[in-house]
């Protein structure tokens, strides 16, 4: 009779706790970098199901969780997206991939999920930073235009934060608290690298999977199989809110964006603040610099 409970309870455990069948695929992003087009353009393969932000997103008061207290306080309260991705595993056959690309994961769930399940993989997905932060401010994030911002983007302050910010966030402008954004998202990524070494990482630019040959090769990388619906998806714009932008009639130059990223970073380095290298000598290094306004979103 011990035995059997014995054999009862460790399937139970591993029912409930980890899912050997499933492979779980993830992405780190800030945003504004390509996460829905990526969710697409995954979701086409054979062996993967794809969401964008499956329910729940982890937004609003579990981001307010993590600006103000330290991820260990508030794991629990954040377990409860593990037991949404077990439900939807559930209904998945043996085999197939869960993709989300939500960039929530970075900042409110990516620690209680590597904890939950042992099969995931992790993509780290850029765009050229002029080009997200220009998005960011004619979406008006950051500032008193767009109300919704706070409960989808972290505080530069955070007390999770990766990387200290230049200042308080009340003294700062609109672009400098995007950029200050940007960058700790950077150094989330690299902050999860150095922390879960197991987690195999896949990084990507944006600019790079609007090339078919580029996302054939990816896609190679990620032990997914392409379809007939790759190739379409491919290089399709989505979610570029020009309704918005025009709403909130905030528009941004991307020179101007790149003249405030370099003052940015010079007032970081004075202050002795670490910001990444490659960072400091060329924002986010994208193959042959291709820029990402035209490519997939805007």
């Amino acid at each position: 009779m011990t035995s059997r409970k014995s054999v009862v309870y460790n399937n139970l455990i591993k029912y409930f706790r980890k899912d050997p069948d499933h492979r779980l695929l993830f992405s780190i992003n800030p945003g504004r970098s390509g996460s829905q087009y990526l969710a697409e353009l995954l979701g086409t393969a054979e062996e993967v199901t794809s969401f964008h932000e499956a329910e729940p997103p982890m937004n609003g008061s579990f981001l307010h969780m993590i600006n103000e207290l330290p991820y260990d306080r508030t794991a629990k309260k954040r377990r409860i997206k593990c037991n949404a991705i077990k439900k939807i595993l559930n209904g998945l056959p043996a085999g197939q991939i869960y993709c989300e690309t939500n960039h929530m994961f970075i900042k409110t769930f990516f620690d209680v999920v590597i904890k939950e399940f042992r099969n995931v993989d992790v993509i780290i997905l850029r765009r050229e930073l002029s080009h997200v932060l220009k998005s960011f401010v004619e979406l008006g994030y950051f500032s008193s235009k767009n109300t919704a911002w706070p409960d989808w983007m972290s505080s530069p302050n955070a007390q999770t934060r990766a990387i200290n910010c230049i200042d308080k966030d009340e003294n700062l402008d609109q672009y400098d608290l995007c950029i200050a954004y940007l960058l700790d998202i950077e150094a989330r990524a690299r902050r999860f690298q150095r922390e879960y070494p197991q987690v195999n990482t896949y990084e990507v630019c944006l600019e790079s999977l609007c090339h078919y040959p580029d996302v054939v090769t990816f896609f190679e990388k990620l032990k997914i199989t392409p379809t007939g619906q790759t190739r379409e998806m491919t290089g399709r714009v989505l979610n570029s809110r020009k309704e918005a932008k025009m709403r909130y009639d905030n528009f941004s130059e991307i020179e101007y964006c790149e003249e405030r990223i370099k003052a940015y970073i010079k007032k970081s380095m004075l202050l002795g603040i670490d910001v990444p290298e490659d960072i400091v000598s060329g924002y986010i290094i994208t193959p042959g610099k291709q820029k990402g306004g035209s490519y997939g979103i805007s």
